[in-house]
């Protein structure tokens, strides 16, 4: 056995388009977020084919440059230029080997050497360390919903998987938001109420107590990285009764969320539990 070769454009598989998408559709997976199989793979398919990927040829400078335009503006504010770059670089090596990727001459550091960037923390990599710690344990304490003193989990009350679409409905309505928090006592009811309904069927939601006065980067991303700590049985359970999307949408504060029925019923039942090997 010697070295392995490097794989070069030549001995590249036979069906190259496909294998791009579906080891994009990998890769995206790991960013966690899209909400479902189904739209990872649809996604890494139009996003595969804004670059015009040809059966028979290679890709160009053009192509892939259009395809990681595509990237970032479909996951708009989660993911940075020089990310996507270093996405697709990785995907084209994958498929049309090392020699082709490396002769492409398109993208530099990509392997993450320091630059001027050194101190600057995008919001993919954020979101990254924040999601470590969605299914791990943070702490010891009580429960948020059951009240039992046991070892504590982060539960989003935004999910993740639904960061993308919640914000980018903050985003379109900011002008709204803004109208609707500048309403003062000497507004009408009937505008208020009218702002108000106008407010909760453009952000899907149920409840915007909470919403922030004004849409900025900061203010959007504190919105979206609201917690509660729940133990894992409590947690488990609100993902099991709920999907991500109604818990995004419909009981994205603690209020909502403790005051559903059947969580309410659920926090009642585990109280009265031995917290097992969740115990401190």
């Amino acid at each position: 056995m010697g070295r392995r070769k490097k794989k070069s454009a030549a001995s590249a598989v036979d069906d190259a388009p496909q294998t791009f998408i579906k080891v994009l559709e990998q890769n995206l997976i790991s960013l966690q977020l899209c909400s479902s199989e189904e739209e990872y793979a649809s996604v890494a398919e139009a996003i595969a084919s804004s670059g015009s990927l040809s059966q028979d040829e290679v890709p160009t400078k053009e192509d892939l440059e259009e395809i990681v335009s595509t990237l970032v503006n479909y996951f708009e504010g989660d993911v940075q230029e020089k990310d996507a770059k270093a996405m697709i670089y990785a995907v084209v090596t994958d498929v049309w080997g090392d020699e082709f990727a490396e002769n492409l001459d398109w993208i530099d550091n990509v392997s993450g050497t320091a630059d001027d960037d050194d101190n600057e923390h995008d919001d993919t990599q954020e979101d990254a360390d924040e999601s470590d710690d969605d299914g791990g344990f943070v702490g010891e304490g009580e429960c948020e919903l059951c009240e039992r003193t046991v070892r504590l989990t982060r539960h989003h009350l935004i999910p993740k998987t639904t960061w993308p679409r919640i914000k980018k409905r903050l985003w379109n309505a900011a002008s709204t938001i803004e109208t609707y928090h500048s309403l003062d006592d000497e507004s009408s009811q009937e505008t208020k109420e009218f702002t108000k309904n106008t407010l909760e069927k453009m952000l899907g939601m149920t409840d915007i107590s909470d919403i922030p006065t004004i849409i900025t980067h900061d203010s959007v991303r504190a919105y979206v990285s609201k917690v509660c700590l729940l133990c894992r049985h409590c947690h488990s359970a609100v993902h099991r009764i709920h999907t991500e999307m109604e818990l995004a949408t419909q009981y994205n504060t603690t209020d909502c969320l403790f005051g559903d029925e059947e969580i309410l019923k659920f926090g009642k039942w585990a109280s009265k539990q031995r917290p097992g090997k969740y115990a401190i």
